[in-house]
């Protein structure tokens, strides 16, 4: 789908009046893009004898990253399909069905795992401020920006699908989980935030 096709068509679907690409599809993207800036990061700070101390952390976030990424470039194309597939499906189900609870249940499983990868991945952004290298220190903090945005921009994918959802455990459970990460995300971003500014005062 998108992944094998040039940015600007993707962009245009998404501009355009079509049902998908739609945000989860967008959040998807701008976590990636954050993905790879931290990437070049650790790619920058590896092999550099100036910062020699940090390159088996270096390797170790690079291959987090770079499996964060490919998991987000995937999620990219997956909310299209997810979307697609619940627009078609509730034409044709009863909204007492479990089956339309289901349809449900797969959308919100792509945003739902943006939210995931990108908790995970603001944690390695601050590994990335306190170890990587200087001179890529805005780098670093738009990083942060973009996987903190779409964490919250997926967060909002997941709770509309939560909405129409009558299984009271399995919204409650959802809820459990993104919770907390909704309080720590935004201040682990502006903890890296702070790092990064320190850097370039």
């Amino acid at each position: 789908m998108y992944n094998e096709r040039p940015l600007r068509e993707y962009l245009n679907d998404l501009a355009a009046r079509k049902p998908a690409p739609g945000g989860g599809s967008a959040a998807a993207l701008s976590a990636s893009i954050g993905t790879a800036l931290m990437s070049m990061v650790a790619n920058y700070t590896a092999g550099n004898p100036k910062y020699k101390e940090s390159e088996a952390r270096m390797a170790e976030i690079l291959k987090r990253a770079e499996k964060c990424r490919r998991d987000l470039q995937a999620l990219v194309d997956r909310d299209v399909l997810a979307y697609e597939k619940l627009s078609a499906g509730i034409k044709n189900v009863s909204k007492d069905s479990p089956e339309f609870d289901d349809l449900y249940k797969e959308a919100s499983k792509p945003p739902f795992e943006i939210c995931m990868i990108t908790s995970h991945a603001l944690g390695l952004c601050k590994d990335l401020a306190a170890y990587g290298n200087k001179n890529l220190i805005t780098d670093t903090a738009i990083a942060a920006i973009l996987i903190e945005g779409a964490f919250f921009s997926a967060k909002f994918n997941v709770y509309i699908n939560l909405k129409y959802i009558k299984d009271i455990d399995y919204v409650g459970e959802i809820h459990r989980i993104l919770a907390p990460l909704e309080k720590s995300m935004p201040e682990l971003k502006e903890e890296i935030l702070e790092m990064c500014e320190d850097v370039i005062k």
